[in-house]
């Protein structure tokens, strides 16, 4: 994270990509208390009731609104920091993280979203991001395109084949640099508003971690997860297509087949998992 592209303001309490800061400014938006108190433009996600996203419309220098998603968390529980206390880490807040991945993902040129703010105060924490210029999530699309019931769009398949080698990669460039995603599932996916869906952007990163090298598991779990939420839609062929990008980006040379068997097996047991539990 390059420290010169960022203010620090509010008392310390709120960082701000310097490039956003009049824009933060002009909105009467440039302090922790007002952003953590707005009430939003539109809900955009309440999955969990320890976060929630809404959606900002701010108005830019033109005069237009564009939009922005601002992602609020609550104090760490006990049982999150039991769980930091026992796997031997610092607890964090959940907007750092994501604050600091985000960096991560521009500074490797991965596709995600553009970092505008972070900040803490009392236990509660929040971050806002630009919002992302897209048609639907990568498993809507799909869903749409070649879930059950739906007609098979066969004039969609030259597109499906280019969101198999652009998903590949993507995801092949993130594990090269040391970077697990933990919840690389389908609808983390944005499409793009071009007719093929392109370009791809990959959100919420609250939980991606970085290693010298990435360890196996972390690259086993990542995996499993994508196959998981896309075996309905692909095809033997599409998995060959996925596998040539991959591997020419992440060689995984003679743990190829043990490494495929793990995945499958990981798979299998997300599958177990979410149909006991309903999710």
């Amino acid at each position: 994270m390059d420290d010169s592209k960022i203010a620090v303001i509010d008392g310390d309490r709120l960082e701000v990509n310097r490039a956003f800061l009049p824009l933060l400014e002009s909105n009467g938006l440039a302090t922790f208390k007002a952003l953590m108190s707005h009430p939003g433009h539109a809900v955009a996600k309440c999955a969990v009731k320890e976060r929630n996203t809404v959606r900002l419309d701010l108005e830019t220098e033109s005069g237009e609104k564009s939009p922005f998603f601002l992602k609020r968390y609550a104090p760490p529980t006990v049982r999150d920091r039991l769980k930091a206390y026992l796997r031997l880490k610092r607890s964090t807040p959940g907007a750092w993280q994501e604050w600091h991945a985000m960096w991560t993902f521009l500074q490797v040129g991965l596709p995600g979203p553009v970092p505008i703010a972070w900040g803490q105060d009392g236990g509660s924490s929040l971050v806002l991001s630009e919002g992302v210029s897209h048609v639907m999530r990568l498993s809507e699309w799909a869903d749409r395109n070649f879930g059950k019931g739906s007609h098979r769009n066969t004039q969609v398949i030259p597109a499906k084949h280019k969101i198999v080698k652009e998903v590949a990669n993507i995801v092949g460039r993130m594990h090269s640099a040391g970077l697990h995603h933990q919840d690389l599932y389908l609808c983390h996916f944005l499409c793009g508003s071009k007719q093929d869906g392109l370009p791809l952007t990959l959100i919420d990163l609250q939980r991606v971690e970085r290693h010298r090298r990435l360890p196996r598991r972390w690259q086993v779990k990542d995996l499993a997860q994508l196959h998981f939420s896309s075996a309905q839609y692909i095809t033997r062929q599409d998995m060959g297509r996925f596998w040539k990008v991959y591997d020419s980006i992440y060689h995984t040379g003679r743990r190829k087949i043990p490494l495929r068997h793990s995945i499958l097996r990981k798979s299998e047991r997300i599958r177990r998992h979410t149909l006991k539990h309903r999710l």
